[in-house]
């Protein structure tokens, strides 16, 4: 299996008023990808070096993004989501151009109009009695123009009384899936809402031989306990990723908490905290 973890493959798709793809058999390009299992989309940064005047004219905040990498035998999506702000700085004879993403989307201005609004583009939600928390759960994700990869709610609440969405609409979201024991949280730029403690299994071993650099170290913390860990960047493993650890020090299956991918200088590697 090392034999196939050569041949580092990084590709950026841009898309709006203006298409491109950009890959690291090209230029030089590096990223930093947080992921973990709260609400807040999380901040990605993708720099390409040396990029034409021209390239970097046509790159616009609100464009997507769309970030893959691995090897050669194997890579894949680490996230996408929309462009947040871009900018080019010089570094001695390299022109860094810097793209700040938003994964998935950010949502957390998005409010309701009031009903006595003029803007035409106003709303109101407002739900019957006794309506289900999902079908509350679908109508704000569709109104906030949300792409949902996954809904599996723990209990699918009704409430009694009429149910109605005031103000910022994501709050109310994550109210409505907390009442129902789920967490709200982004995997690849998609949303995620089920039980903090499910997770997607990768099907995945990691040891040395599929990319483990050390054995993991333990920790305790008031709320979780488990280990951190580094191997050679792998695309599989994101927020909730289970995955199975052969190691010293840990062995068994555990599920991704939070973590990072990075590529920088002589760095394309994958952190994480698994619990």
């Amino acid at each position: 299996m090392t034999s196939q973890l050569f041949g580092r493959v990084i590709k950026v798709h841009i898309e709006g008023d203006y298409k491109a793809d950009f890959s690291n058999e090209d230029f030089h390009i590096e990223f930093e990808v947080p992921f973990d299992d709260d609400a807040t989309p999380n901040q990605v940064t993708v720099s390409i070096f040396n990029l034409s005047s021209a390239s970097i004219n046509h790159i616009k905040k609100g464009n997507t993004l769309i970030l893959q990498a691995g090897y050669k035998s194997d890579y894949g999506i680490l996230s996408q989501g929309k462009i947040s702000s871009v900018l080019t700085k010089h570094d001695g004879v390299n022109k860094i151009t810097t793209m700040y993403m938003t994964e998935g989307q950010d949502y957390s201005g998005v409010k309701v109009k009031a009903a006595t609004s003029t803007d035409k583009k106003s709303l109101k939600i407002a739900f019957a009695k006794r309506t289900k928390a999902d079908a509350i759960i679908k109508r704000l994700v569709s109104a906030l123009g949300i792409r949902l990869g996954e809904m599996k709610l723990p209990k699918n609440i009704s409430y009694p009384s009429s149910y109605t969405v005031t103000g910022n609409i994501l709050n109310n979201l994550e109210e409505v899936v907390k009442d129902c024991g789920a967490a709200l949280y982004y995997r690849k730029g998609t949303l995620i809402i089920r039980s903090i403690k499910e997770g997607t299994d990768e099907q995945f071993v990691l040891e040395e031989a599929t990319g483990l650099l050390a054995s993991p170290d333990r920790f305790e913390e008031d709320d979780y306990k488990g280990y951190t860990a580094n191997c050679l960047l792998q695309h599989r493993i994101s927020t909730a990723s289970i995955i199975e650890i052969k190691s010293k020090t840990a062995t068994g299956k555990f599920r991704a908490k939070k973590g990072k991918h990075v590529a920088s200088g002589t760095d394309f590697k994958t952190e994480m905290t698994v619990i």
